[in-house]
Formats: C-alpha cells, structure tokens, sequence
C-alpha cells in the first residue's frame, strides 16, 4: 500500500467507510511507515481540521505509549522525544483501531475492545474552572480537592478489585479512606499511582512540560508510564517529577507545606522560575499570561503570597524580579 492509497484509506475511515479487516489493514501499514513516510503522507493538520473528529492530547499520549510497545518492544527506556514528531499521526492511528474506548487497568486508560456508552455508564466528569476549587466524597469515604482548570473522571460505584479514579487533566490532593483489600489507583496521561491509604497530590496540566506526585502522608507506588521500568516507591516527604518529553522520572525530598499551599488558598515559591509561576497563577485566577521577552520566564523567585489578589501579587512579582506588567481584563502582559 503506497502513500496514496494510504491517505485514502484515512479519509475513507474518517467517513466511516471501512469494514473492521480494512482498518486492521490501514494499522499494520501506517506503524510500518518510517519517520521520512509519515512526514511526507499528508499535512496532518488539514485532516484534523477538516471534520469533527479530534482527540484530546492525553489520549494521543496514550496512543504514543502503546506504540511504543508495538513497534519497538525492546527491553529499554525509550524516549518521548522522538515520539512527539509522529503524536498527530497517533491520533490518525486511533481512529484506524477504534474511537471508542473502554478504562481498563493496563497502562494507559484505554483500550480499544469497548464502547463509549459504557464509560459514561461507569464513570463521572468533574470539572474545575480556572479560579475555582471543588472538593468531592466519594462512596468510599476519599476526599478529593480538585484545583482549577482541572477535570477528574470518577466511578459512580467501586465494584472491582481496585478503586480506579483517572485525573485526566490539572491538579488534585487526595486523601485515601484506608482498604486494604481494595488499593486505590490514580492514573494520569504521564503516571500511575497505586496506594492503599495515604494522603498525597498530583499535578499534571496538559499544556505543561513536568508532571509531578506529592506524598504529605503514609506510602505510595509511583509508576511512569512515559518509560517502561520498576515502579517507584516513595513515602511522606518525598516528591517525584516526570519530564513529559524526556520520559525521566526523578525522586527528591519536598516541604509537602508548599506543594499542597493551594488548597489554603496560599502559594509557597522556593527559587521557582517566572514560567512556573505563571502556571500556578493561570489556574487560581483564570488568567493568561504573554511574555514578550522569553528570558524572563528563567528570573527566580522565592514567596509565599496568602489570598492576595492577582495585581497585589504582580505588583510584589514586578518588585523582586525587576519586570513590567499590563492587566486588560483576564489578559496580563509581561515586558
């Protein structure tokens, strides 16, 4: 199958024209294709565009995952990096497989053996607006606080052997009811974490490079789902941040009072960096940030700010950082 026949295959596909053996058939021959081949198929962002179907980027992510495993099953970490050139064909090869998908406990939430009616059957949406918080009790007596701009996918019931709950998108603080005989698993795009009864926080934004896991109480299992290799262990005090592009995961010592300062209404900087900031502030007070000069996002800053209000902190952030800053609406612009 040539690259012509392969692009119209994919639009065939789109149209909902091929039989579940021709799909099969267009899978094997775009993971056969080089990096050269997908290239020079087609402009992928025309195809996007031109129809209703698009894929949230943590499902592409899961897509990359399970390629990884398909095309190249060796034993070793492989990177992300390389893998972020063909995400937009990722999509294309989701469609290929199947557009509906089932949670299962493999890595990655879905798979590709079910029907959409069933997840909204299992599970519920939780959504957060940017300068919100929401708080939700489950059934089984686990308290969530859910920070802005973030959405958390919740089962109605927990019947299995596991309690599964997916933050699909932002920041969340969970504090676990103990069941030993049910242990509780949280799964981002980036992670997995597995816990019987702790009280711990994951951050991990879509449009940011890092994601990261915060243990404030008892003892948690940590595990990449960027890179394969042993799952993780990390206690209270300890923290680990995953590199979206390298596939890395670090494990280092944390002031748990600064990383869980959100749900007091507080934000605790130690020697951050103007662009981490700008995250942190984005979602509490449902701005956006433009920075013209992209030098100032390195500048470090150390603070804690206690229910300020977005032009007192910007004024104290003009202050130490030597920076210039226009508020027009929930537009601020940085000079």
């Amino acid at each position: 199958m040539d690259l012509q026949d392969i692009r119209k295959r994919l639009e065939d596909c789109r149209s909902g024209k091929l039989t579940s053996a021709e799909k099969e058939e267009l899978h094997h021959a775009l993971s056969a294709l080089t990096e050269d081949e997908h290239a020079a198929l087609f402009p992928v962002e025309d195809y996007l565009q031109q129809g209703k179907f698009q894929l949230p980027e943590d499902e592409v992510t899961a897509a990359l995952a399970r390629l990884k495993q398909t095309v190249k099953p060796a034993g070793r970490v492989m990177l992300l990096t390389r893998w972020r050139k063909v995400s937009k064909y990722a999509a294309i090869l989701v469609l290929v497989v199947g557009s509906t998908f089932l949670l299962r406990k493999t890595t990655g939430l879905f798979s590709k053996d079910g029907n959409a009616g069933q997840i909204a059957k299992r599970f519920r949406a939780m959504k957060v607006p940017d300068g919100n918080h929401g708080t939700l009790i489950l059934k089984d007596g686990t308290r969530i606080i859910i920070n802005g701009g973030s959405e958390l996918l919740y089962p109605e019931n927990f019947d299995g052997a596991e309690r599964l709950v997916y933050l699909k998108d932002g920041e969340a603080y969970f504090d676990i009811a103990k069941d030993a005989a049910h242990p509780f698993i949280v799964k981002t795009p980036q992670m997995r974490v597995r816990v019987l009864g702790t009280s711990f926080s994951i951050r991990d934004y879509r449009d940011e490079k890092h994601a990261s896991v915060s243990v404030n109480s008892g003892k948690i299992a940590l595990e990449n789902l960027l890179a394969i290799g042993p799952w993780l262990e990390l206690t209270a005090g300890n923290g680990s941040v995953i590199d979206k592009y390298k596939g890395t995961i670090t494990k280092q010592d944390i002031d748990t009072t600064a990383t869980t300062a959100w749900i007091r209404g507080e934000f605790a900087f130690q020697d951050a960096a103007l662009q981490q900031v700008l995250q942190v502030l984005q979602h509490k007070y449902a701005v956006r940030f433009d920075v013209k000069d992209s030098t100032l996002l390195k500048r470090r800053f150390t603070a804690t700010f206690r229910n300020n209000s977005i032009q007192n902190i910007m004024q104290q952030l003009m202050q130490m950082g030597n920076i210039k800053y226009t508020i027009t609406d929930n537009l601020i612009l940085i000079q």
